[in-house]
């Protein structure tokens, strides 16, 4: 007479890749997106693009440039953002890059920042969050920094 109503609370026991323990609506939150190097660069190519709280068409490009297409990378990178808020989202950079792709990456970065000539108070900020993270010295990054200046100063044309 009286259907059987499956007990929903009696949920097994489910782990994520980690180990770590994953409720029912975790798979919603994306808490379970793992970052790949590739992920991880979009990922720090976004949060210091919409550092000034505004993302250009000329970002949007220069991201374009560094995705090639992958749109599975921008959906981790985004699902990733949207689970770990700035500025927890550097150290999950950190821990997926090894050494020579944290020096790309940061070389990326200040390129990224540095494309309109100008190297805003808060793309700074998040530079050097990123580099102190990444353990890499201003003195490594200088000929990087002086080389991206020069390759984005056209007044030297006119």
């Amino acid at each position: 007479m009286f259907a059987v109503i499956p007990n929903y609370y009696d949920v097994q026991d489910s782990r994520n890749q980690k180990g770590d323990f994953m409720g029912i609506f975790d798979k919603l939150t994306g808490k379970t997106a793992t970052l790949t190097p590739k992920s991880a660069l979009v990922l720090s190519a976004i949060t210091v693009i919409a550092a000034d709280g505004v993302i250009d068409e000329a970002e949007l490009n220069d991201l374009a440039k560094i995705v090639r297409g992958d749109r599975k990378s921008i959906d981790v990178a985004m699902e990733v953002l949207r689970a770990n808020k700035f500025p927890a989202v550097i150290d999950l950079v950190a821990a997926t890059l090894d050494e020579k792709q944290k020096f790309a990456t940061l070389a990326i970065l200040c390129d990224l920042a540095m494309a309109d000539g100008i190297l805003a108070g808060e793309e700074k900020t998040i530079l050097q969050m990123y580099m102190d993270k990444f353990g890499i010295p201003d003195a490594k990054l200088q000929p990087v920094i002086e080389t991206i200046a020069i390759k984005n100063d056209f007044s030297i044309f006119s």
